[in-house]
């Protein structure tokens, strides 16, 4: 038996446990992240530029941009994450509690 019919069913559901372990993770990267990218925005703008050069300036401003706006993005992702598995957990729950039994066995 090859190597790819060893692996389990695309079709098959994680568990709530795994899907909250998820969220768990996801929800402390966001968190961490956002303390990250909060420290960073800071130190940005409490530090001044200290150029008189007008493209120096631009450039650094744009710099400055980028940093935060990657930051917040990937604290965004993370959130997302950790909210959309948190709301699967609660869709299996009832899925589970409400599904009617198969008596046709």
């Amino acid at each position: 038996m090859s190597e790819e019919a060893k692996l389990t069913s695309p079709n098959t559901t994680p568990s709530p446990f795994k899907n909250l372990t998820g969220a768990a993770i996801a929800a402390t990267l966001a968190t961490g992240l956002y303390a990250f990218t909060n420290m960073v925005a800071n130190k940005l703008a409490t530090a001044p530029l200290q150029t008189t050069n007008t493209l120096a300036n631009r450039l650094s401003t744009l710099v400055r941009t980028i940093l935060l706006a990657l930051g917040t993005g990937i604290t965004m992702i993370f959130a997302v994450i950790a909210l959309g598995l948190v709301l699967l957990t609660i869709k299996q729950v009832f899925t589970a509690i409400f599904s009617k039994p198969d008596l046709s066995e």
